[in-house]
Order: structure tokens, then C-alpha cells, then sequence
């Protein structure tokens, strides 16, 4: 098992210089967790937020990615493999097909860098569709409040070693309690959303235990007229679409070794 080590910080010019992000990879695997911080503005990652919420259609129940699958959007309360629970809205965005919303355009240069860290040419990744077994795939997950949540588990790293998160809400404002946990050698819980802003992006290893504790708002003092309360984050991550046999899935954890 990774255990997480630190948090440490880079500024755009490193995030875009190929030859540095290669030599951090091995201090994420190690359990290091890089951040960007104010990678994007905060208030245009949350408008095109609330716009694909509020442009949401009916969710579905089928998300497998095969050929010639749309983009996708469902709702998840879900128990998979170990002691896996998730209640959650995702949306997966593809390269083969249209984002009216403006995220994927927005995304693309730093999903390269993230296609590029883990050794594939993103020149050829954007192409592919799910016939050629590794697709790119972003992610958009809301938490709603009082049942948001993502038990500990671990993610496949045969295809994705280094995987990247976007912060969209933000700790404290959007919702006080709970979010993005790891462990430390120590056994010891750590919530990283509590040292993240809104528009800061990370790095962190895809094997690395993790999860997210239900989300909650104990003081609503400060809660705007039309804000959608929660947890909102965004992944960018290579994947193994479900043309491949045996492709393998995230796992639950049951105990922390």
C-alpha cells in the first residue's frame, strides 16, 4: 500500500514542462499529491458547472463505454467490489463527441500533460474511441449534501499511474464537512479538500487508497441564492473502455494495512 506523504506545489510553468513532470512522477507514486493552484478561474469552472447541471437530461442506467457511446450522465448509488459505495451525479465527457458547455476545450492542454506523464502520446489518445481499448475520460462529480460520498477504494493503475483532479466547489464555502480523504503511514486520516481552493487542479497516484466522506453544510450563513451546495471536482484520467475483456475496475477497502 501507498500511503500518502505530502503536499507539495507547482506553478504552470512547471505543470507545462514535460521533461519536469516526468521527473515528479515517481514522488506521486510515492505518494506525493501535487497542486496547481488557481490553474483555472473559479467563477468559470462553477458557471460551466451549474450550466451542465441545469442542462442535464434524464440519467441513464447503462454506462458502458463502448463504440459509438454519447456522453454520458447518471446517478450513482452503487455498491461494486470490497465494501465500494458511491452516491454521487457524474458526467463522462469523450473526445469523439461534442461539449456544448466549453469544459473539454478548456481542459484538453492540461488532460495532454496528464496523458503525457503517464508515457502515451495525447496526439494519438484524443482519437481513440472505445475499439482501441485506452480512451481519454472526464469525469464531472457532484456530491450532493447529507448523502454525497465515495467509500475507500483504490483505482487501476495498469493503464493510469498519475491521475488529476480540478477542484470546482471549494471547502468552507461550498460545503464544511467531509471530502477527499487519505491515509498517512501513521494510519491517520487526511482530508485534502481542507487545503484546496476552487479552480486548483492535482496530481496524485491512481493506486493510492482514498475516498470521500459524505458531504455537509453545518453553517449556512454565507449560502447564496442559486449556489449548488456540495462537492464539485473534475478527473481527468485514462481508462480502459469496456471493449476490453477483464478490463479491471476500482476496488473497495476494507481496512488500512
Amino acid at each position: 500500500m501507498t500511503h500518502f506523504s505530502d503536499l507539495k506545489e507547482i506553478n504552470k510553468d512547471q505543470f507545462f514542462d514535460n521533461e519536469y513532470l516526468l521527473s515528479i512522477k515517481k514522488n506521486i507514486i510515492n505518494g506525493n499529491i501535487y497542486v496547481l493552484r488557481s490553474a483555472f478561474n473559479s467563477s468559470e469552472l462553477k458557471n460551466i458547472f451549474r450550466k451542465i447541471y441545469n442542462d442535464k437530461k434524464e440519467p441513464t442506467d447503462n454506462t458502458k463505454m463502448v463504440e459509438g457511446v454519447g456522453n454520458i450522465f447518471y446517478k450513482s448509488n452503487f455498491s461494486g467490489k470490497g465494501d465500494y459505495t458511491t452516491n454521487d451525479f457524474s458526467w463522462y465527457f469523450f473526445p469523439w463527441n461534442s461539449d456544448q458547455s466549453g469544459l473539454s476545450s478548456l481542459m484538453q492542454p492540461y488532460f495532454n500533460q496528464v496523458i503525457l506523464m503517464n508515457e502515451y502520446d495525447p496526439q494519438i489518445i484524443i482519437k481513440n474511441t472505445p475499439k482501441d481499448k485506452i480512451i481519454q475520460r472526464m469525469q464531472l462529480i457532484y456530491y450532493p449534501l447529507g448523502r454525497g460520498h465515495i467509500s475507500l477504494h483504490k483505482d487501476p493503475i495498469n493503464i493510469t499511474k498519475v491521475t488529476c483532479g480540478v477542484y470546482i466547489t471549494e471547502f468552507g464555502s461550498d460545503y464544511d464537512e467531509g471530502g477527499f480523504y487519505v491515509f498517512n503511514n501513521k494510519k491517520e486520516k487526511i482530508y485534502i479538500d481542507h487545503k484546496i481552493n476552487s479552480g486548483d487542479l492535482i496530481l496524485f497516484y491512481n493506486g493510492l487508497f482514498h475516498g470521500v466522506d459524505t458531504v455537509l453544510k453545518n453553517n449556512k450563513s454565507n449560502n447564496q441564492v442559486g449556489d449548488l451546495l456540495g462537492r464539485s471536482f473534475l478527473n481527468l484520467s485514462l481508462i480502459e473502455s469496456h471493449e476490453v475483456q477483464n478490463r479491471q475496475t476500482t476496488v473497495g477497502i476494507k481496512t488500512i494495512d
